[in-house]
């Protein structure tokens, strides 16, 4: 499985949202993205409206120090990294609608080469993307200064809402020759309710477990077999 293939890009695509908004027409002088992420991260819990061209989901957002999980109600699947010292890192992708957690423990990830770019999978966008846009005017979203960034890259035309505070985009649209994303924030908190999806060890806790590298061994399980074969042969999310 090219790990790092599926759950980052696949957090690449969710960078996807943004209607553009009205702003003021006072540019902003230019400032490094790289420096705005010089800072740790703050802990939060987001809300979002997710749309693939015709396919619309509700999808969250949890990071905490060393936490980030997402959840997607379209697909009934949560993804969790958990960051175990400086450079190991752990990944379960829990299936709500088979009752099945795939995990990857930290050697596993360092034989698929797969580490994930953390200031991207807690953020959605990367500082690297942040510094290929233009940056434009700013407004107040959410409580917090909202700057607007906009740019092509790859023929995809891309805007983009950014909270420098939360670190977060607020709304970011990506629009291609066949495709259309857009990520929409609707909620942010610093602790999330309740009622949200979250993959909490109770609610798991009856789940069958699966340890990745058991995968090649287990593909006359229908489950193994549908997720290699959704992943794109051994794996690809």
């Amino acid at each position: 499985m090219n790990l790092k293939k599926t759950v980052i890009l696949g957090c690449l695509s969710l960078m996807a949202s943004a209607h553009a908004h009205e702003a003021h027409h006072e540019h902003q002088p230019a400032v490094s993205a790289s420096s705005a992420v010089s800072q740790p991260l703050k802990p939060l819990a987001a809300r979002f409206d997710l749309s693939n061209n015709k396919l619309r989901t509700e999808w969250y957002l949890w990071r905490d120090a060393d936490a980030v999980e997402t959840a997607d109600l379209a697909t009934g699947q949560n993804n969790i990294w958990e960051r175990q010292g400086k450079d190991d890192y752990s990944y379960r992708r829990v299936f709500h609608r088979d009752q099945r957690v795939v995990e990857y423990t930290p050697g596993e990830i360092r034989t698929r080469n797969a580490q994930p770019d953390w200031v991207k999978l807690a953020s959605v966008v990367s500082p690297e993307l942040l510094e290929s846009l233009k940056r434009g005017p700013s407004k107040v979203q959410f409580g917090q200064k909202a700057v607007r960034y906009s740019g092509t890259l790859n023929g995809q035309k891309i805007e983009l809402w950014w909270l420098e505070q939360a670190r977060l985009p607020a709304r970011l649209q990506i629009v291609g020759p066949q495709q259309r994303m857009e990520l929409s924030l609707k909620e942010i908190h610093t602790e999330a309710p309740a009622a949200w999806p979250r993959a909490t060890d109770e609610r798991i806790a009856s789940y069958g477990k699966i340890d990745a590298s058991d995968f090649g061994d287990m593909e006359s399980d229908p489950f193994v077999a549908r997720v290699m074969q959704q992943d794109g042969h051994h794996h690809a999310h």
